[in-house]
């Protein structure tokens, strides 16, 4: 006859210890690199992108944004002018430099960003994470994390997924749709060149 210690162990212990393996055993980055499209940056971000995106907090819509791209690839670097505009008029702007340092990594800086962002590209995906001084409305800063991943879902479309975080806690998801042709409706940018 099962002691109530015995009957603790399988009614918790065994589903969480099987959750931990289910989670272990899931999709890894490196499962990617055999799937097509390319997410070599010099591949899909030389030239103008354009992109709708959204920022959530609580899994809210915080606020939506647009952003106009334009890169260009000088053989070792790929320089990615990002300007941005938000739903409340607001501009911003920043400069990526992504140099390659293999055939499927990059090292990443800008301005506001703390030390380096590290890429990694596997076939049609790409995983980054880097430190961000963030210029808050009243101008003063604050340091947070970013995780992202890009996925080019089709020849044109890259999909963005960001994780912020600060302390280690979720702060906000951005979700951020790039596309190579200008759409129909697109804003002027107040900074970005002209076509």
């Amino acid at each position: 006859m099962p002691t109530a210690i015995t009957r603790v162990i399988r009614l918790l212990v065994l589903p969480a210890m099987l959750m931990l393996t289910a989670c272990a055993g899931g999709p890894q980055p490196a499962d990617r690199s055999a799937e097509s499209p390319s997410m070599l940056l010099e591949e899909v971000l030389t030239g103008r992108t354009y992109a709708y995106a959204v920022f959530e907090r609580g899994g809210v819509l915080d606020r939506r944004f647009w952003v106009e791209a334009v890169g260009d690839w000088d053989g070792d670097a790929l320089t990615l002018e990002e300007y941005f505009l938000y739903d409340d008029g607001r501009t911003d702007e920043r400069v990526w430099t992504f140099r390659k340092t293999s055939e499927t990594a990059y090292v990443g800086t800008a301005a506001d960003v703390i030390g380096q962002a590290d890429v990694e590209v596997f076939g049609d995906a790409a995983y980054f994470e880097y430190r961000v001084d963030l210029e808050m409305e009243d101008g003063s800063t604050v340091e947070v994390n970013f995780q992202d991943r890009l996925y080019r879902v089709s020849e044109d479309t890259i999909i963005n997924r960001a994780t912020v975080k600060k302390f280690g806690l979720v702060v906000g998801q951005v979700t951020v749709v790039f596309f190579k042709d200008r759409p129909a409706d697109w804003p002027d940018i107040p900074g970005a060149p002209p076509l």
